[in-house]
């Protein structure tokens, strides 16, 4: 029988009063909805229960599903509380910033910074456990996504004569400063007092390097660049040459058939038999290689993610030609996944519904990508920020790629992500010269 917990608020006096019914469940709701955040910051979403919420809210178990469905509704619907509060008060903070583009946008930032200091719980919620919390989890992380690609491209078009960045760029930096900021989170607070002019100052320079004519025109490019790369990924098998050798491997195909499955159903659903029984192996040889479903699907990732680090690693340190090695290995690394849809959807979904441990794993996975295809950069701000502005470009492009079921259109969207790689090191000029030396060579 678990533990007694002690509630946060108070309750309301038993007996008359003079709140009305609505306004009695306002403030129940509203104690719920700070027990979550209390509660997934202490034991994460998916440790969670419905008894933790309402013993920590002061509440009934009658009262909470009069309010909810269930833990899932209740955790979208507190992101959402949180999320809309923050944009809004982000939003006025842009508006009422004096001085032009740079400063607002400095300002926007300056006041994430400081929410995520005051804040740090409820940011959490948003940044990192909201991504492990299912499909309804990653479709509300899409959409906070879409509100800050519309404020980004409110932003981008100040300047006059400037015209719209182009969508796909927008997403991938969206992407990119929702990982930055996850990582801002992600600081141990016991780490001491965090200066809040630091990270709004990186992000603000990250993200000012992608404004240019060039970035601007690179949709007129797009027909001849959806050919070209779609041409690139028809002719298969790229980069999987581990894979293709180990195929016939009794272990490669348990890890694969995990994969698979995981892709084709929801993970829970996923058993070890049945992981078994589609890579054709008993139950006994199962164990033999692991202790069971969430061991197997680990490895499976480890697998994965191997090649893609294989991959990556292909941009390598270059004393000259850096630039070029990182948009080569960047392209095989989008054709990869359309050429493997099922890998695809891992990073991009299964990863963050197969428990803490796998979501970590994928989260890892992107930053040393990330770091192999930024190695050999040219220093001009904090490697850090461009390390983690690409691992979430990359990965935010791919998950917005599953969800559309465009998996196969991913090669089309390396030429953006390779200007986001190479701007912030050696310019938006120089980044967008590199793109069309590889279109038209």
């Amino acid at each position: 029988m678990p533990a007694r917990v002690s509630p946060l608020y108070r309750r309301l006096p038993p007996g008359p009063h003079r709140l009305t019914r609505s306004e009695v469940a306002r403030h129940q709701r509203l104690r719920i909805h700070g027990a979550m955040i209390e509660a997934v910051a202490e034991h994460g979403y998916a440790a969670t229960s419905v008894g933790l919420v309402v013993g920590l809210a002061g509440v009934s178990r009658r009262c909470f599903y009069e309010q909810f469905a269930n833990k899932e509704q209740c955790f979208l619907a507190t992101f959402d509380l949180i999320a809309g509060r923050g944009l809004d008060r982000v939003r006025r903070a842009y508006i009422a910033a004096g001085g032009d583009r740079d400063a607002r946008l400095a300002a926007a930032f300056g006041q994430f910074a400081e929410l995520a200091v005051t804040r740090r719980k409820a940011a959490s919620l948003v940044l990192l456990e909201a991504q492990t919390a299912g499909t309804g989890g990653l479709l509300h992380v899409r959409r906070l996504s879409a509100a800050c690609e519309a404020l980004l491209a409110r932003s981008f078009i100040e300047p006059a004569g400037a015209r719209p960045l182009p969508a796909p760029l927008l997403r991938a930096i969206a992407g990119g400063l929702r990982e930055a900021m996850s990582g801002f989170v992600r600081q141990p607070a016991s780490a001491g007092r965090v200066d809040r002019a630091d990270p709004a100052e990186s992000l603000a320079r990250w993200t000012l390097s992608f404004q240019s004519p060039a970035a601007e025109r690179m949709s007129d490019q797009l027909p001849e660049r959806v050919v070209r790369r779609l041409r690139a990924s028809a002719t298969g098998a790229r980069g999987s040459a581990y894979l293709r050798a180990r195929r016939g491997d009794s272990r490669s195909r348990v890890l694969e058939s995990a994969l698979r499955l995981a892709a084709l159903d929801d993970y829970g659903q996923l058993t070890a038999a049945r992981i078994a029984d589609a890579a054709n192996l008993s139950m006994d040889a199962f164990h033999e290689l692991f202790a069971g479903r969430d061991e197997c699907f680990l490895a499976a990732l480890d697998m994965l993610g191997a090649e893609l680090l294989s991959i990556a690693a292909a941009a390598g340190p270059r004393s000259s030609g850096w630039a070029h090695a990182a948009r080569r290995a960047i392209g095989e690394l989008m054709c990869f996944f359309a050429e493997h849809p099922v890998y695809a959807r891992t990073i991009a979904r299964e990863a963050f519904g197969a428990g803490p441990r796998a979501a970590r794993r994928n989260l890892d996975l992107s930053h040393s990508v990330a770091a192999l295809l930024t190695r050999g950069a040219p220093e001009r701000g904090p490697n850090t920020m461009l390390v983690d502005g690409l691992a979430g470009a990359i990965w935010h492009t791919v998950l917005c790629q599953v969800a559309a079921a465009r998996i196969q259109l991913l090669p089309a969207m390396s030429d953006y992500l390779t200007y986001v790689a190479l701007a912030p090191s050696i310019g938006a000029e120089a980044a967008a010269e590199v793109i069309r030396e590889e279109i038209s060579s």
